[in-house]
């Protein structure tokens, strides 16, 4: 069984900072999962919405906005008082913290995000030698398909909610290493289906 942080300890500080990475750490978690959204810049940061609306005191499409911008934006104060401050994660600080807390992220790549996304992310985990210690997962089979191109030794997951027919065959033919089922759907019989294509 993994334990995994969504967006961090989501439950008990701003989801996708600093701060709810470190709960989910002090909470026992060895895996986190994240969201990455482009900047107007090309920087990723960590943010589950589009735009900055629901989770920082800022308006606006994330991709519209540079770094330096979402930078100045508080993404705390709207889950509490006491996170006042917490901002917006780079790519870089993610890194820096699993190997500080030897953690494993899950990367989610947003489906429709900004083109060369996937060579850009492969490019930063290359760099900063993070490729073990990073899943990158996505809804987009396009997208996990591309992942595994460009870097056939990187983990990659196929997220699935429900969109595809046959989501096992999907995943095997393109290569993802790990099929991210959300747990409602998780039954007996598609636990005996994937063990079975995958053991043949």
């Amino acid at each position: 069984m993994l334990i995994i942080g969504h967006r961090g300890a989501s439950g008990h500080a701003p989801e996708n900072t600093l701060a709810a990475f470190r709960k989910a750490v002090a909470l026992g978690a060895t895996f986190i999962e994240t969201d990455l959204q482009l900047s107007r810049d090309a920087h990723f940061v960590a943010i589950h919405d589009a735009t900055v609306n629901r989770t920082t005191n800022g308006q606006g499409a994330v991709h519209d906005m540079t770094l330096a911008e979402l930078r100045k934006l508080d993404a705390g104060s709207w889950f509490g008082s006491e996170f006042a401050g917490e901002r917006i994660p780079t790519l870089e600080e993610i890194f820096e913290f699993s190997k500080k807390n030897d953690v494993v992220f899950y990367l989610e790549i947003k489906p429709g995000g900004s083109w060369g996304g996937e060579h850009a992310l492969v490019g930063a985990l290359r760099e900063s030698g993070e490729i073990p210690r990073a899943v990158v997962i996505c809804f987009d089979a396009a997208v996990v398909l591309n992942l595994r191109k460009i870097e056939p030794t990187l983990m990659s997951g196929l997220l699935y909610d429900g969109q595809l027919e046959k989501p096992i065959d999907k995943a095997v033919e393109i290569g993802a290493r790990q099929l991210v089922v959300r747990g409602d759907l998780v039954t007996p019989a598609m636990i005996a289906e994937a063990q079975k294509k995958i053991c043949r």
